[in-house]
């Protein structure tokens, strides 16, 4: 078994502590993640939690954790990160969406399994819910998927935070290309961009 870095989790020769700056944030962000993603080396949540204290990850196994969140989220405090038929767009609304939001959700996982969890947990489409207009392309080359303007986790909370509060969130984009640069894996793994 490979030796890992007690501070990233990375396998020693891939350790990217050297990359991390901590981001200031002023909320709290909940990234409600996909049992099957919390095992992916490949998931860039951790990389938002290495950067940033007031960012949790709650793995929707975890009930008990899920519960004291569901408690703990009101609708007029809390946005839901995702795209459904009643979101708003966040450009848009941007300044109003960010004077009264203190917890931000954010589902981490495959489309099929973000749509599975909100089926799992109702409460959460009684959220307020915002899309992106104008997201930046991705930079995520180490992942495949088939939607066309995917964002990883990181990327589309970082998008979230740069447009509500006009915060630099280019230490977590640098943590994501540290991450893929070390990336160990097939090349087959990897997309163009």
């Amino acid at each position: 078994m490979r030796a890992k870095c007690n501070t990233c989790g990375y396998p020693e020769k891939t350790c990217i502590c050297c990359d991390i700056t901590t981001v200031m944030i002023p909320i709290k962000v909940f990234v409600i993640q996909h049992v099957k993603e919390a095992s992916n080396a490949k998931n860039t949540a951790r990389l938002l939690k290495l950067c940033s204290d007031d960012i949790d990850i709650v793995t929707i196994d975890n009930i008990d954790a899920m519960e004291a969140l569901s408690q703990s989220c009101h609708c007029d405090s809390t946005a839901l990160l995702y795209p459904s038929t009643n979101s708003i767009s966040l450009e848009s609304q941007h300044e109003k969406i960010a004077s009264s939001l203190q917890n931000l959700l954010v589902i981490d996982g495959s489309w099929k399994q973000a749509y599975a969890i909100l089926q799992q947990f109702p409460w959460l489409q009684s959220m307020p819910s915002f899309h992106f207009e104008h997201a930046p392309s991705s930079q995520y080359r180490i992942r495949h998927t088939r939607v066309s303007e995917g964002l990883s986790t990181l990327e589309a909370t970082a998008y979230t935070l740069s447009t509500l509060y006009n915060i630099n969130t280019e230490p977590y984009i640098k943590l994501q290309n540290a991450m893929q640069d070390n990336w160990r894996g097939p090349k087959a793994h990897q997309r163009s961009i």
